[in-house]
């Protein structure tokens, strides 16, 4: 059993986000906020959740007669160590991330038709990340469906990725 959980929404979390000037300023309405890789990105809107997913070998699944979502096929983890904020201009801690997850795989990269990006809607982090899909997949890269689960239920901090991993679970599903 894998999750995560984020409740992180109080008074000085949000006022450091924004002292930062990470979180989107516009408050005129939640579909203008969260606006991942749209050139008017401004930051994100902080969100709380959890999600928790079962992982099993797939025969030991499949005798229970669980459902079966998805199959996990790799991982890749870096660390910038850059900035508090900011991902480094090159994007190479992203590019070995997704390259080191790739390599576990074993597929042509042709067989990747969807990245649900970390997509967090600040003008720095989604240019360096579209900068870093596109180091990796060249042009490949033209041909993917590409979009952030934070747009849709802002950014959940340590919860983003198992509650991101349970949106595509039942997305690809």
């Amino acid at each position: 059993v894998v999750g995560g959980t984020e409740a992180a929404i109080t008074k000085v979390s949000y006022a450091g986000f924004c002292n930062m000037q990470a979180m989107s300023s516009r408050t005129d309405g939640p579909r203008r906020a969260s606006i991942p890789f749209d050139i008017e990105r401004d930051g994100f809107v902080m969100g709380e959740g959890a999600g928790v997913l079962v992982l099993e070998e797939y025969e030991a699944a499949k005798k229970r007669g669980a459902p079966i979502l998805g199959e996990l096929r790799g991982y890749g983890i870096t660390c910038d160590a850059f900035h508090i904020t900011a991902p480094a201009s090159d994007s190479n801690g992203a590019i070995r991330a997704v390259k080191r997850a790739l390599a576990c795989t074993n597929l042509p990269l042709e067989e990747v038709d969807y990245v649900n990006a970390h997509g967090t809607s600040t003008p720095l982090n989604d240019k360096l990340e579209t900068q870093a899909v596109k180091a990796v997949f060249g042009d490949h890269a033209k041909k993917l469906a590409m979009s952030s689960t934070k747009s849709m239920i802002g950014h959940l901090l340590g919860a983003s990725a198992a509650v991101e991993s349970v949106v595509c679970a039942y997305s690809i599903d």
